[in-house]
């Protein structure tokens, strides 16, 4: 569950929002609404580990949002609430994009759909985020038992390949592993696409060599035993059974 704040003087614009909200995604909690940045300030004290997520207007009376944020960074908090900036004020919301509790933004102008899909996107990653950790053993797990040396670069590679696939839940990006998968990988680790291929291709050999043919024959449903196993059909064969 996605605990969710508020934070709005435009009263019509929130109850629209929770609405909208609450209509589409029973995942995402509205559980408090605020109509300046000091009863925000006041919703975090109370509830200080309930608030996961603030939605967050920058143009408030009493206390703005720019002044609001940077109050509840410098409070003492076991866990800080992210913020996802949505305001009129594209002036304004230039002055935050940088800030460390700042998770994402949006002109209000993009209408509700494009606050929503935000918003979904967030709470998707969040759910991605919490499950990870027990995803990354079970395919650590199966590559192993297949002969992968789990030690070699290509072997890690081939498992942040596999979970952006889970994470996106698009089995599409199978098919076009160089320009999407190996692409993202080799951004991510400051390596070229090149590099991260011939990784992976190591990584697939030595397992080939390294393993009983008559149980990958098994493991991959081949009905010849001299048929080999390529990345695409590794990562396509390990997201069924995660």
């Amino acid at each position: 569950m996605l605990n969710v704040l508020v934070a709005d003087d435009n009263t019509d614009f929130i109850k629209n929002l929770i609405n909208f909200v609450l209509g589409k995604n029973s995942n995402i909690k509205i559980t408090n609404v605020a109509s300046n940045g000091l009863e925000v300030l006041q919703a975090i004290q109370n509830n200080p580990n309930k608030i996961d997520l603030i939605l967050l207007d920058l143009k408030m009376p009493k206390l703005n949002g720019l002044e609001t944020l940077d109050k509840i960074y410098h409070m003492n908090l076991s866990h800080y609430p992210s913020a996802f900036v949505i305001s009129g004020e594209g002036d304004l919301i230039t002055k935050i994009v940088n800030h460390p509790l700042v998770i994402d933004y949006i002109n209000k102008s993009e209408g509700m759909d494009g606050i929503y899909f935000k918003l979904e996107d967030y709470d998707k990653n969040l759910q991605f985020l919490n499950i990870k950790e027990d995803l990354s053993q079970k395919i650590c797990s199966e590559l192993s038992s297949i002969g992968y040396n789990l030690s070699h670069i290509g072997t890690q590679y081939i498992k942040e390949c596999i979970l952006e696939i889970y994470q996106k839940g698009n089995l599409e990006y199978t098919q076009n592993l160089e320009n999407y998968l190996y692409k993202k990988i080799a951004f991510m680790h400051d390596k070229s696409i090149k590099n991260v291929k011939s990784n992976i291709i190591k990584a697939t050999n030595f397992m080939y060599a390294e393993s009983d043919i008559s149980f990958l024959k098994n493991y991959f449903h081949f009905s010849d035993e001299k048929k080999k196993p390529t990345p695409k059909i590794v990562i396509s064969t390990i997201l069924s059974k995660l």
